[in-house]
């Protein structure tokens, strides 16, 4: 059974000929007749009293007409909420340096097409178990089997230095990394200061993504973030890097993805 034939059922019923029915629906005659008569087969019972005058229902289809009137409200109601679920912002959390390097590029103008959650990485996994989000874009990878992974997308990090600044001495700086311990950036620059046999006095944690890229731009020390020529300079004897990013939604989710973000 198909939500057509309760359609073309409920026509039948409501015009009280399948002529008049075929006219509304815009159907040759046959092709009601036929469909009125797999309907009964189907559900092994007669369901309309045919005679000169037209067609009424027997008690089976009087069953019937009382489904069909349930289930197409209820399509209709599906039909409705899918559309008002799709108006309404689409609901992305992140991290501040992805937004930065990746999600403000993508959304540019259509910025009030979403709603933007910033957070710690994390944080990011308890905001789509609980459904507050639509989608997490992060650095993690997430086993839980009630999310579902639609894509993922690389940047790429370099150690970053002001502008125009030649002179490198690694031992004189300052390595700025974020409080956020799954930080990748955090864990890339404390990995490189042991590398170089740097001291821990010269790690300095800050509150926000936008204060390193400032301190940095300031020349007051370096660190490994996404790398972003419009601001910064990339220290050139230290290669650049790939770092993925990757989309994660609740694997039951309704929600249609905006065109482009993903791209």
């Amino acid at each position: 059974m198909e939500i057509n034939d309760l359609i073309i059922f409920k026509t039948v019923v409501t015009e009280g000929s399948i002529s008049k029915a075929a006219n509304v629906l815009g159907y040759v005659q046959p092709h009601l007749t036929e469909r009125i008569k797999r309907l009964e087969q189907e559900l092994d019972t007669p369901l309309l009293h045919r005679s000169n005058k037209g067609v009424t229902t027997l008690p089976s289809g009087d069953v019937l007409v009382d489904y069909a009137n349930k289930i197409l409200n209820l399509v209709d109601e599906a039909k409705h909420e899918i559309k008002r679920t799709n108006a309404l912002p689409y609901r992305i959390a992140t991290s501040p340096s992805i937004l930065s390097s990746y999600v403000s590029k993508r959304i540019g103008g259509t910025f009030t097409k979403y709603e933007l959650t910033i957070e710690n990485s994390s944080q990011l996994h308890s905001l789509l178990r609980n459904e507050k989000v639509d989608m997490v874009i992060t650095y993690g990878t997430y086993a839980d089997s009630d999310f579902r992974q639609v894509g993922s997308h690389p940047i790429s990090m370099g150690l970053q230095k002001a502008k125009g600044k030649t002179i490198m001495d690694y031992s004189n700086e300052y390595f700025f990394v974020s409080q956020d311990r799954q930080c990748p950036f955090r864990k890339r620059t404390i990995d490189f200061m042991e590398e170089k046999h740097i001291p821990k006095e010269k790690l300095q944690p800050l509150d926000s993504f936008s204060l390193i890229q400032e301190f940095i731009s300031e020349g007051k020390g370096i660190a490994f973030l996404p790398i972003n020529d419009e601001q910064l300079g990339r220290v050139e004897d230290v290669g650049e890097e790939s770092l993925p990013v990757h989309f994660y939604t609740m694997r039951e989710s309704g929600r249609e993805i905006p065109v482009g973000l993903l791209s």
